[in-house]
């Protein structure tokens, strides 16, 4: 009988600060040579490190800030994780004996399903039976190792799009964004210091007093939300470390009838190919959960929390400050707030770390990674450097469409327009943050650091404009309509909320 301890048996794979690849344990993280985990597809790096982080949150979190400080500091050992990991052991064994890792707890009798169904990119159910898988084609992984399969099954758990009738969506809902706080990418950082920046203190009441269904739902019976009853769990209901081992799908693996080969992932030779599993809808109906490491916002009709999803076009700045502090529209991820209180040094440079699927219903369109920078001063309640920065913000979002109307009068008008705009404004935009918090102790040189970005956009906008409207050299003569849209262009900017109150308090 199949059984793979996940505490126990090296099967996540790492890269070494010599650039090495090898495979250890959860404990052995906190090896200082390791440098980062090394997962071969991006959804799997992004999961693993929420696995990782979970696991320390429900079994090692500090007290406060100042033992997170002291083991930042100190450092953490193997014997320490082996020991916090003990607790957890029955809830880390995932093969064919129950309770297995993320599978359900109850013996199914549903559909079978090929193994690529566990990646979020394969066709549907729907798409195989009707031959509508035109772009991801069926068949393209037929048999995995266990290793894969652990991280394939927790993928899909986290990030569970709408699957059909009755398959629930993950905790977070159908493709949520994962912010996680990172050291500055120019500094060499073990793997464990990247996972602690995003474990918090957790008090008594939090912390799990029993390491049972309530903190890893498969250790008992699923909670199911078949019609008409549509069961919900709440958060009162569970444990609060929950939230990182959401199960909203109910699934199966078969390992009667695993193969031996090589994996159609990694590659890697197994004598436990698994090629398929059992499903079964209506599993967990996760309700009113904020995962501490998704942003939010609130339904206006239900005053619901809603993760904060992926979009065409990934994350940009115009996201940024949701992103990084709370705002009327948006809460950044508990887990940013807790970070500026810790009283990291001031030198220390820190970055959030933004990804999640953009998904269309059940397909997923595209993965997005991105990267935010995080800066100390948001944690200063009485500093107005935000405002400013909403006001930069809200000039941007407001001179795109004068771009877009300009553009289609010419006949010019494309999605890459809107793409460009926003890629080709971050470098300016930041730059224009970092000026401004290092004036935050002089309100006077504010007012012309906005009036300035105001000019960027102005100047920006009138060279995309000029260049499809008048860089043609064979037309040689320039339409009456092209001069007047470039007119109206510099007219519609002048006319734009606050303008007027920059260009007076600049010159004051």
């Amino acid at each position: 009988m199949f059984c793979l301890s996940l505490l126990d048996e090296e099967w996540l794979p790492v890269r070494h600060f010599n650039g090495q690849i090898s495979k250890i344990k959860p404990s052995q993280i906190a090896d200082e040579t390791i440098s980062d985990l090394a997962y071969f597809r991006p959804d799997f790096q992004g999961a693993a490190y929420q696995f990782l982080i979970g696991l320390l949150q429900t079994t090692f979190s500090p007290e406060d800030n100042d033992e997170w400080l002291e083991y930042w500091h100190e450092g953490i050992t193997q014997s320490q994780l082996d020991e916090a990991f003990k607790p957890a052991k029955q809830a880390m064994q995932f093969g064919e004996h129950k309770p297995a890792f993320m599978q359900d707890f109850t013996p199914l009798d549903g559909n079978k399903v090929p193994i690529s169904g566990l990646l979020v990119e394969a066709p549907g159910e729907n798409a195989l039976k009707k031959n509508t898988d035109h772009f991801i084609k069926r068949d393209f992984v037929k048999a995995i190792c266990p290793h894969c399969a652990v991280m394939a099954l927790f993928t899909l758990q986290t990030n569970a799009p709408s699957g059909g009738q009755g398959h629930r969506v993950s905790l977070r809902g159908g493709g949520p964004i994962t912010t996680l706080m990172m050291p500055a990418l120019d500094t060499s950082t073990p793997l464990w210091k990247k996972l602690w920046l995003n474990v918090m203190p957790l008090d008594d009441d939090e912390k799990p007093q029993h390491y049972d269904e309530t903190v890893f739902p498969w250790l008992n019976k699923t909670v199911t939300s078949e019609p008409p009853k549509n069961l919900s769990v709440f958060p009162e209901q569970a444990n609060c470390c929950q939230a990182y081992w959401g199960m909203p799908r109910r699934i199966e693996l078969d390992f009667e009838n695993t193969t031996q080969g090589n994996c159609d992932l990694c590659g890697e030779k197994s004598s436990e190919l698994i090629s398929q599993y059992q499903t079964k809808n209506y599993g967990v109906q996760y309700k009113n959960w904020r995962h501490p490491l998704s942003p939010y916002r609130t339904d206006s009709k239900t005053g619901e929390p809603i993760a904060i999803k992926g979009q065409p076009g990934g994350l940009i700045y115009r996201d940024w400050l949701g992103m990084v502090s709370t705002n009327d529209e948006t809460q950044s991820a508990r887990l940013v707030a807790v970070h500026y209180s810790r009283g990291l040094r001031a030198s220390e440079k820190y970055h959030l770390w933004c990804f999640g699927y953009d998904f269309d219903n059940m397909k997923a369109r595209c993965w997005y990674e991105h990267t935010f920078p995080v800066y100390a001063i948001f944690d200063d309640l009485d500093s107005d450097i935000k405002e400013l920065i909403t006001l930069a913000l809200d000039f941007s979002k407001d001179t795109l469409p004068i771009l877009r109307k300009a553009m289609s009068s010419i006949n010019k008008q494309s999605s890459t327009v809107d793409i460009a705009y926003w890629k080709e404004t971050e470098t300016p935009f930041y730059q224009y943050i970092k000026q401004l918090i290092e004036e935050k102790d002089n309100p006077n040189g504010r007012f012309p650091l906005l009036f300035d970005w105001t000019n960027t956009l102005l100047k920006y906008i009138t060279q995309i404009y000029d260049k499809a409207a008048f860089a043609d050299p064979d037309q040689l003569m320039i339409s009456s309509e092209k001069i007047t849209a470039r007119e109206n262009l510099i007219k519609d900017f002048n006319k734009l909320r606050n303008i007027k109150k920059i260009k007076n308090n600049k010159s004051s």
